[in-house]
C-alpha cells in the first residue's frame, strides 16, 4: 500500500526544488502623538536596488507632513491623520491602511506590520505576498493573531516538498495505521523541539547546512525502503525503531521549519503566539497529507485487487525499485544543488 502511495505521489512532489524566500518586508507604524504617525520599514537584502516597493500610509484625512530627513533614515515618513465616523455614528474609528506599490512585481515576499499605538498597545499583522493593502484594525484578538500563523504554517508544509517526501518515506516504512501514527508523532515531537529552540534564539545552527542535511535524510530513508524489500535486511535502526529514528530526524527538520518561521517574521512581544500557531499549522498540514496518502494507498490496493490484468501489471511495477527511485532522485538533486550553495 505504501509503495503505491509513493508511486502515485512522487510525480507531483519531486519535480520542483523548493527553496524558501527571504525575510519579510518589515513595516513599523508608531503613533507618536494624537493622530500623528511615523512610518518606518526595512527591506530584506534579497531585493535588488530599484525593485523596492513604495510604502505609504493611507486613510481618510491622512497627509504626509515634514520630510524624511527629520526622522533620520530615508525609509521613514511622518503622517497626520483623522479618525472617521462609522456608518454615520458619531464615534470615531481608526481607518488606516498600509499600501505597498512595487515598480515591477512582488518577488514573493510577505509583509509583517507592527503597529504601536499611543497607549503602548501593539498589533502585529502578517500578510502574504499577494496582499498589497494591509488594513489596520483598532484591535486584534488573540485568536486572530494565532490564526495568521496557523495559515502560514499550513501553507509552508504543503509547499515544503522535501519535508513531505520525508513524511511519505516514514509512511512507507511504518506500514500500518497504528505504526504510522506513532512514527509521525515521533517526527512531530522532534521537529517541535528544535522549532521552538531555534525560533526563540535559544539554539542556532547554520541554515544552509540544515538545508543540505534535510534531503540527505530523505536519501537515507529511500535507501532503507529499497533494501527493506528483502525482509532479511530489516534489521537496521530505521526498521527496528522507526519512532526513535523519526524523532531524531525530526530534530533536523525542525531547524528547517524554524528558518521558515524566522523568514516570515516574529511579531514583537508575541513570539510564543507565532511559534505555537505556526507549529499547529504545520501539524494540520502534515496530518492531512498522511491521511490523504493512506487513503490513496487504500484505493489503489482496492483497485488492483479487483482487476486481474491491472493487478499483474501494477503489482510488478509497484514492487520494483522503480517505485522509490523518484524520491531518491529528487532528494539527491536537492542535496547536490544545496551543497553547491554552501559557503565554507
Amino acid at each position: 500500500m505504501a509503495i503505491a502511495i509513493t508511486f502515485l505521489l512522487t510525480g507531483t512532489y519531486s519535480c520542483a526544488a523548493f527553496s524558501h524566500e527571504g525575510r519579510p518586508i518589515y513595516i513599523e507604524l508608531k503613533e507618536v502623538s494624537k493622530r500623528a504617525y511615523v512610518l518606518r520599514w526595512k527591506i530584506p537584502p534579497v531585493m535588488q536596488p530599484g525593485t523596492e516597493p513604495e510604502i505609504n500610509l493611507m486613510g481618510r484625512g491622512c497627509e504626509r507632513i515634514g520630510g524624511a530627513g527629520q526622522l533620520g533614515p530615508s525609509n521613514a515618513k511622518r503622517y497626520q491623520c483623522e479618525f472617521s465616523p462609522l456608518n454615520g455614528s458619531s464615534k470615531p474609528v481608526l481607518d488606516l491602511q498600509i499600501q505597498l506599490i512595487y515598480p515591477v512585481a512582488n518577488p514573493a515576499l510577505s509583509t509583517l506590520v507592527d503597529f504601536e499605538k499611543l497607549n503602548g498597545e501593539r498589533i502585529s499583522i502578517f500578510k502574504g505576498p499577494e496582499i498589497l493593502r494591509v488594513n489596520l484594525p483598532s484591535n486584534l484578538s488573540d485568536w486572530e493573531g494565532v490564526k495568521q500563523y496557523i495559515v502560514a504554517g499550513f501553507e509552508h508544509i504543503l509547499e515544503g516538498y522535501d519535508h513531505l517526501l520525508f513524511v511519505l518515506c516514514l509512511v512507507c516504512i511504518a506500514q500500518g495505521l497504528k505504526s504510522t501514527l506513532l512514527t509521525v508523532t515521533g517526527f512531530t515531537l522532534g521537529h517541535s523541539i528544535t522549532l521552538g529552540l531555534a525560533s526563540l534564539n535559544l539554539f542556532t545552527v547554520r541554515v544552509d547546512i540544515i538545508e543540505v542535511l534535510i534531503p540527505l535524510s530523505i536519501m537515507v530513508l529511500a535507501a532503507e525502503i529499497i533494501r527493506g524489500k528483502n525482509p532479511q535486511n530489516r534489521t537496521t535502526l530505521v526498521w527496528r525503531y522507526p519512532v526513535a529514528v523519526a524523532g531524531g530526524f525530526g530534530l533536523l527538520h525542525g531547524f528547517g521549519f524554524a528558518s521558515a518561521l524566522t523568514e516570515l517574521g516574529l511579531p514583537y512581544g508575541q513570539k510564543m503566539v507565532a511559534l505555537v500557531g505556526f507549529n499547529v499549522g504545520v501539524e494540520i498540514g502534515q496530518v492531512m497529507f498522511v491521511l490523504l496518502s493512506l487513503f490513496i494507498g487504500y484505493l489503489v490496493k482496492l483497485l488492483i485487487s479487483n482487476y486481474r490484468l491491472l493487478n499483474r501489471t501494477l503489482s510488478g511495477l509497484l514492487q520494483s525499485d522503480l517505485a522509490i527511485y523518484p524520491i531518491g532522485i529528487a532528494s539527491a538533486y536537492w542535496f547536490v544543488a544545496r551543497s553547491l550553495g554552501v559557503v565554507v
